[in-house]
């Protein structure tokens, strides 16, 4: 593996010499305080003592490379030299290497137990404050939820507000339509009264009052009667007139649902005249006594409608439900009177 190196010359001839010599002899190791003592426990002291030895050769190493000439004794150059001399004392390097590194290692441990101590610590720190950070974004999504919440419950108390002023204002509305109620009530009450006592005193007047023609019944003052036999709406009108009255005219709808009744006495299913006509103008209807209709009528759906023309006096006919309705004046139907009593 290597040459064999040349003879060395001793580091104290001259440069002629030319005396080989034989290599070199290690020399003595002194020995002070704690070197070359062996100490029970850490072995810590072996250590030094090998530390020491690796220490000397290395500065004989040092010298014989710095010397004058560059070399070794026996004129070997100076890197030659020193590879065979490190190589002869291999064995010592190599240990002295082992110590180092255990030296360092041993230094190197407190710190590294250290720094791993301090990583757990920091790495279990981390793991705590990504906990807490999960726990304020789960405090923030309860946070945001309460604020939706409390907005609902805003928007819920503004509805609830509206409600109870709609309340007031119905219980207001209420309150005056009761009021309108109650006083339609009493006019209602004053009415019937009213019409209580004009009925006392129209029965009281009937009571005085002549009695009516022949088969004529009295309502309120008046005779109606309702005939069996047919004529045009003129001839019947005629025949009225013979009893000293006219063609009966339902002013009001008592008076109407009367007459209805009356003539259906006699039998269902017949049409009957009454007295309204529209003959001097159409379309104008009026009473046979000139008056004008007035408020109250009581058409049928579609009437009067002066079907076909010529339709300009009123009956109630029968197939309208007994509603009033317009017809020619010359068509033949039953037909009904009315008088005054004590006409003869």
């Amino acid at each position: 593996m290597y040459e064999q190196a040349e003879p060395v010359r001793s580091p104290f001839s001259g440069p002629d010499s030319r005396k080989t010599s034989e290599p070199p002899q290690a020399r003595p190791v002194r020995q002070s305080g704690s070197r070359g003592r062996v100490r029970h426990g850490n072995g810590s002291s072996e250590d030094q003592e090998t530390s020491s030895h690796m220490y000397e050769e290395a500065e004989e190493v040092k010298r014989y490379a710095t010397s004058a000439d560059g070399a070794y004794p026996g004129g070997a150059s100076g890197r030659r030299g020193v590879c065979s001399f490190l190589y002869a004392r291999r064995s010592s390097l190599a240990a002295g290497i082992a110590v180092l590194l255990s030296l360092g290692a041993v230094g190197l441990a407190p710190l590294t137990f250290s720094n791993k101590q301090e990583i757990s610590q920091l790495s279990n720190t981390v793991e705590v404050l990504k906990r807490e950070q999960d726990g304020m974004r789960q405090l923030s999504s309860t946070v945001d939820g309460w604020k939706r919440d409390q907005d609902d419950t805003r928007q819920l108390s503004t509805t609830v507000d509206g409600l109870k002023r709609d309340q007031d204002d119905m219980s207001a509305t209420v309150d005056g339509l009761k009021r309108v109620q109650d006083a339609l009530k009493r006019d209602l009450d004053n009415e019937r009264s009213r019409t209580a006592a004009l009925e006392q005193c129209l029965h009281e007047i009937e009571k005085a009052l002549p009695p009516c023609p022949e088969g004529y019944t009295l309502r309120r003052g008046t005779c109606y009667k309702a005939f069996n036999t047919r004529k045009s709406f003129n001839a019947a009108a005629v025949a009225c007139l013979a009893d000293s009255g006219t063609l009966a005219m339902p002013r009001d709808a008592e008076t109407n649902a009367f007459l209805v009744s009356l003539y259906k006495s006699l039998g269902d299913g017949w049409s009957f005249w009454f007295g309204l006509h529209d003959q001097r103008e159409e379309g104008k209807f009026e009473w046979v006594d000139d008056s004008a209709l007035g408020t109250y009528n009581s058409w049928a759906p579609g009437e009067p409608n002066n079907y076909g023309g010529g339709q300009d006096c009123v009956l109630y006919a029968v197939v309208l439900r007994d509603k009033w309705s317009d017809n020619d004046c010359r068509m033949r139907f039953r037909f009904i009177c009315q008088t005054a009593p004590g006409r003869p």
